[in-house]
C-alpha cells in the first residue's frame, strides 16, 4: 500500500506535469461570479428604488429587512446556480485528476465529459452533505434552551452556549472527515449520492489515519493562505490588497488542483487495493 508521503510526492509530480488542472477551478470562479448576478441585480434594484445610496450604511438594514421577501427568489436562484456550476467544474476537476494519474496527461475535454456526466449527482450530494452539516445546529438547540432557563446567571449561560458551540464544531469536523471522499467516490466509481456518502464512510472506516493526515495537510495549507490574505488588510496600498490576490491565485492555481490530485490518488490507490483483496478472497 502506498505511503502517504509517496502519495503526496507523486501527486505533486503529476501536478507539475499537468498545470492545466487549475482550469476547472478558474472557470468555476468565473461562472460563480456570473451566478451571483440575479441576486446582485435584485439588490441593486432595491438600493436604487429605496434611494439607499443617499443614506448612511447604518440606516440600510431596516429597509433591506423589509425587502427580504422580494430578494429571496433571486437569492435562492443564485445559490442553486452556484452549487450547479461548482458541481459541474469540480466533477470535471476530479475527472482530469484521475486522467492525469492514470495516463500521465489530463485533457481539458474531460471537464465537459466528467462534468456533464456527474453534475446532477454531485449537486444532489452537495445538498445532502449540506443538510447533514446543518443537522449539527440541533446540537445548539438544547443548550440554548437550557441557557435561557438559567438566564439569571451569565456564567452558566455562557458556559452552556460554549458547550453547544464546541459540540457543533466537533460534529462539523467529524462530518467533513467522514464525507471527504464522497465527491471522489461519486465521480471515480460513477455512484449515486447516497452510495457516494456510504462509500466515503466505509473508506474512512478502513483508512482513518491516511484520511485524517491528508485532511490535516490540506487544512493547514488553506489556513496558511487565509492568514496570508488576512495580513493584506494591514498592508493594502491605495485600496489594493496584493497579498489577498496572491493567496487567491495560489489557492486556484496550486492548492485546489493539488488537493484534488491527492484525494483522487488516495481513493484510487486504497479502493484498488481493497478490490484486489476482495477478488482474492472470492
Amino acid at each position: 500500500m502506498e505511503e502517504i508521503g509517496d502519495l503526496i510526492g507523486k501527486g505533486f509530480g503529476a501536478w507539475k506535469e499537468n498545470l492545466n488542472l487549475c482550469i476547472p477551478f478558474l472557470l468555476s470562479t468565473f461562472f460563480s461570479l456570473l451566478a451571483l448576478l440575479p441576486f446582485l441585480s435584485a439588490l441593486i434594484k432595491v438600493i436604487s428604488q429605496e434611494g439607499l445610496e443617499s443614506l448612511p450604511p447604518q440606516e440600510w438594514m431596516p429597509i433591506l429587512k423589509d425587502a427580504l421577501p422580494g430578494l429571496a427568489p433571486s437569492f435562492f436562484a443564485s445559490l442553486v446556480l452556484l452549487i450547479l456550476f461548482g458541481s459541474f467544474f469540480f466533477a470535471g476537476a476530479i475527472g482530469m485528476a484521475r486522467q492525469a494519474l492514470e495516463k500521465g496527461r489530463a485533457s481539458t475535454g474531460m471537464i465537459w465529459s466528467s462534468g456533464r456526466k456527474n453534475m446532477l449527482n454531485l449537486f444532489l450530494t452537495t445538498l445532502l452533505i449540506d443538510l447533514i452539516m446543518a443537522a449539527g445546529l440541533l446540537f445548539l438547540l438544547p443548550w440554548a434552551l437550557v441557557s435561557v432557563a438559567h438566564s439569571s446567571s451569565d456564567t452558566i449561560t455562557l458556559g452552556l452556549l460554549l458547550a453547544g458551540v464546541l459540540l457543533l464544531i466537533l460534529y462539523a469536523l467529524s462530518v467533513s472527515l467522514l464525507l471527504a471522499l464522497s465527491p471522489y467516490a461519486l465521480v471515480v466509481d460513477g455512484l449515486g449520492p447516497l452510495q457516494a456518502v456510504r462509500a466515503s464512510v466505509a473508506f474512512f472506516k478502513y483508512n482513518k489515519f491516511d484520511v485524517f493526515l491528508l485532511w490535516l495537510i490540506i487544512l493547514a495549507l488553506a489556513l496558511g493562505l487565509q492568514m496570508l490574505g488576512g495580513w493584506s488588510s494591514a498592508d493594502s496600498v491605495k485600496g489594493l490588497q496584493p497579498l489577498a490576490a496572491i493567496a487567491g491565485a495560489l489557492n486556484l492555481l496550486v492548492v485546489s488542483p493539488l488537493s484534488t490530485l491527492w484525494w483522487t490518488r488516495l481513493y484510487l490507490s486504497r479502493t484498488f487495493k481493497l478490490k484486489e483483496e476482495v477478488k482474492t478472497i472470492w
